[in-house]
């Protein structure tokens, strides 16, 4: 029920548009890129965009696992912005799944449920879902792999080629997943260091290190003899590193966390009291849950040290920790009550969890509610004033001709000419044509009421409600 509940709400969130930041739009042209059998094409064309522009806006291409996701449903629907956002609602689903075995034998039965509703009537990540983005899969890929590793029971040949494969995945969608065989080789290996274990349970360990450790190279080897690369150039980003913004992504990061629960001043209070068992939850289970916490560790630390905020998506695969041991801690001091307060105890948490988790399904239900009776709007780069500048750009432009716009990737995609982002007067000679957007101001774009400041020779073509487009005159 809570399941079906979830892919309801969740469904009814979907909007036949997007947002205008333009990582979808890679995505999408990475999977037709498949379909068409072209993808050094994309990475040539893309290529032009991302160097060419002002600021790198991501990499050159993105790890295929996601485009390859998408690439079925393009086939079928094309650019369905709807229709492209039905693997991660799938994904969501499988994630629901394994966050409630994972905490099966964890957890109560009741307290499971309640941990799984928490995430499937979360109102940050059924909102997330309108997204046409790689996080909602990686989370349920990461999730799977933290899993797998999490069994009790003696490894064997058959469970860690399953787990070698799975964080192949996670690392085929996203770079950073090759994290989790970083997590997993750390805590293997600490085990063996600390000389508690038998001979043949080192061995053993060894040999199952060996097999997932395998197993992921053949697939990363198969992987890279398919697929070009390009993801190599996120790491161009982190030239703009510095300890200063290093200190101030610390304290950022900490309070993202608190946005799993909501962004008003009462979340923010009650987050920084659930920290408090977060940290009593994660020090009571150090010893039997070490994968998570060095997992929780490792993957903070790209994030501080990158130079670029990352925002409340990079950190869906911490969510889960973060919740777990908060239950731990609280049941932990429950625990520690006198006897005849102890149910009294049990059921303060029970309503509490309860509780939040009403106010998400009211909250999700409301969302939902509105989106359906606004006719799934259609918003961003797909609605009509867009729609009428791909078409004169189309139509009306040599196919050689270079662009300039804010959001280059998804004018690519829409036109099928080069794009680039320019800030500057100078990198404006790059272009044949110019199309500002009137509502975004300097994101990413010379305001449209500053252009003339350039001194460049242009011609108005085209004027809508939403854009301004000038043919470069030279």
């Amino acid at each position: 029920m809570i399941l079906i509940g979830s892919i309801v709400i969740g469904s009814s969130q979907l909007t036949r548009g997007h947002e205008w930041g333009d990582d979808f739009a890679a995505y999408i042209m990475q999977a037709k890129s498949i379909l068409n059998g072209d993808m050094q094409n994309f990475v040539g064309h893309n290529g032009i965009t991302i160097r060419r522009s002002s600021a790198q806006i991501g990499p050159v291409a993105y790890p295929w696992g996601y485009p390859i996701i998408l690439a079925p449903v393009y086939a079928a629907k094309g650019i369905s912005p709807l229709a492209l956002k039905l693997p991660g609602l799938f994904f969501f689903a499988g994630f629901l799944i394994c966050i409630y075995w994972m905490m099966k034998n964890r957890l109560t039965r009741t307290e499971s449920l309640l941990l799984a509703s928490l995430f499937a009537f979360n109102p940050l990540l059924l909102n997330f879902l309108d997204q046409i983005l790689s996080d909602i899969p990686f989370l349920f890929f990461s999730t799977l792999a933290l899993f797998l590793m999490m069994k009790e029971k003696p490894r064997r040949t058959l469970d860690a080629t399953l787990l070698g494969t799975v964080i192949a995945f996670a690392f085929f969608i996203r770079t950073t997943g090759i994290l989790l065989l970083a997590s997993f080789l750390a805590v293997e290996f600490f085990k063996i260091w600390s000389k508690q274990a038998t001979r043949e349970t080192n061995l053993k360990v060894l040999r199952n290190a060996v097999v997932i450790c395998a197993t992921f190279g053949v697939m990363w080897i198969i992987y890279s003899l398919i697929f070009p690369g390009g993801s190599e150039s996120y790491f161009d980003q982190l030239k703009g590193f510095s300890f200063k913004t290093a200190l101030g992504s610390i304290g950022a990061y900490f309070k993202l966390l608190g946005m799993f629960f909501g962004t008003s001043i009462i979340w923010k209070y009650l987050y920084c009291v659930l920290f408090i068992f977060f940290l009593i939850g994660a020090w009571i289970r150090q010893k039997e849950e070490t994968i998570l916490i060095v997992f929780f560790l490792l993957w903070m630390l790209p994030l501080i040290i990158w130079p670029i905020w990352q925002g409340p998506r990079f950190i869906f695969p911490l969510f889960p920790i973060f919740i777990y041991f908060t239950f731990q801690g609280m049941k932990s001091v429950i625990s520690r009550l006198p006897t005849n307060y102890y149910r009294s105890g049990q059921w303060i948490f029970y309503g509490f969890w309860l509780s939040i988790i009403s106010i998400f399904l009211v909250n999700s239900s409301i969302d939902a509610y509105a989106n359906l009776q606004n006719n799934r709007s259609i918003n961003g780069p797909f609605d009509a004033y867009s729609m009428e500048v791909y078409r004169f750009i189309k139509e009306e432009t040599p196919v050689d001709s270079v662009i300039i716009f804010f959001k280059p990737r998804a004018l690519r995609l829409m036109t099928d000419r080069d794009t680039i982002m320019s800030t500057e007067c100078d990198r404006m000679f790059l272009g044949d044509y110019i199309v500002l957007s009137r509502k975004v101001g300097e994101n990413q774009q010379i305001a449209p009421e500053e252009i003339d400041a350039c001194n460049l020779s242009l011609d108005e073509v085209l004027k809508n409600r939403r854009f301004a487009v000038y043919e470069i005159l030279k």
